[in-house]
């Protein structure tokens, strides 16, 4: 059953140094609507697929360079063409320096109950280093202007592990974060990939990044502050108010079926991963001549989604179910001693340190 919606806006006014995600710097706007309609295209190719949807997640890019028209537009065919549960979560990322209070209103009349902000920081030196194109005051002017529009539902992005970013630096954009009337926080370590700008500079040594026992002190420091201010965290990156967790992101770690459409978008449908072209004209050109712009695909058996169910669910505040890997106790009780985890009703649960290394974790215990 798809309970999830992924709609990949790759559109963006500048590529930022970090981001490894398919977007787009396009001028010319008339691309907007053509885009627009291939995504309708692409998702009736799908609409015999078994429906029930919770959550709508319009991902980017900055899915707010579309207007609220082209959003609704999209929400009006999904509300016609598929089943769809009451007051399903709509969520929409944007960046800080784009909508304002008119259009928030006007997204929230089609139905967007949650926006995701790409702040970062709060600070200049840290908005700077990482090549974004908004002050701080933008982003105040967004979180006032959405909720004063009556969409309550507010996720803010956090970036550590920058060049030159200190303990005090963290603590005062904490401190701003909790400031304002937010529902979520995504925390995430800044990483260098290869093939982006930033990872470049830092194989060139024109950028360094902190250590791993900086960055691990540093989420330390963000999981005590946010937790002791009553937003708990549910997964390794992301912390909520009680009731706010993302529900589209949890479809993701607890093995639901979702759909994606768009350039560069996955899905996971029928026990079967697959992944949409990465360029924009060859995808529209696809959907038009009514062919699925799909590029690659693999069918998943049960051995690698155990593997992957337990991997996704060690991420998760809850962990994993002892009886998964039944096989594994010695090792189970091994992570326990070293401090890396607890055992609590049944459940392995990884502690911040066991967090750190969640990922040779994983490994052992697949």
């Amino acid at each position: 059953m798809v309970k999830g919606l992924y709609i990949h806006i790759p559109f963006c006014n500048i590529k930022c140094p970090y981001c490894d995600f398919t977007s787009i710097v396009e001028e010319n706007k008339d691309i907007y609507e053509k885009y627009v309609d291939a995504l309708l295209k692409e998702l009736s190719f799908y609409l015999n697929e078994n429906f029930q949807l919770e959550t709508v997640y319009f991902g980017g890019g900055t899915p707010s360079l579309l207007s609220p028209n082209q959003i609704g537009k999209i929400i009006k065919f999904i509300r016609d063409n598929i089943p769809i549960k009451n007051n399903p979560e709509i969520t929409m990322e944007l960046n800080p320096n784009t909508y304002r209070y008119n259009e928030f209103l006007e997204i929230k009349e089609h139905g967007v109950n949650r926006i995701s902000i790409g702040n970062q920081s709060f600070l200049e030196k840290n908005l700077i280093s990482l090549g974004r194109n908004h002050l701080p005051e933008d982003t105040f002017k967004t979180v006032e202007d959405a909720f004063k529009s009556g969409i309550k539902n507010i996720n803010l992005d956090l970036i550590y592990g920058i060049q030159g970013q200190s303990a005090d630096d963290l603590k005062k954009d904490l401190k701003i974060y909790l400031s304002l009337p937010i529902t979520h926080i995504s925390a995430y370590m800044l990483t260098a990939y290869s093939d982006t700008p930033l990872g470049k500079l830092v194989q060139s040594g024109h950028y360094t990044l902190p250590d791993e026992d900086i960055t691990s002190e540093m989420f330390y420091l963000i999981d005590n502050f946010l937790e002791k201010n009553g937003f708990l965290r549910y997964e390794l990156s992301n912390w909520a108010k009680e009731g706010f967790e993302c529900k589209h992101n949890l479809l993701y770690w607890t093995d639901e079926e979702f759909l994606g459409i768009g350039v560069s978008s996955w899905s996971y449908l029928n026990s079967e991963r697959f992944g949409n072209v990465k360029n924009i004209n060859e995808y529209i050109s696809k959907v038009n001549n009514g062919q699925k712009p799909v590029l690659f695909r693999e069918k998943i058996t049960e051995e690698e989604k155990k593997k992957e169910k337990i991997m996704l669910g060690l991420r998760l505040k809850k962990g994993i179910a002892v009886n998964w890997v039944d096989d594994k106790v010695d090792l189970l009780h091994k992570f326990v001693d070293g401090g890396y985890a607890v055992i609590k009703n049944g459940r392995f649960i990884l502690t911040q340190k066991g967090l750190m290394v969640s990922n040779s974790i994983s490994a052992e215990l697949i």
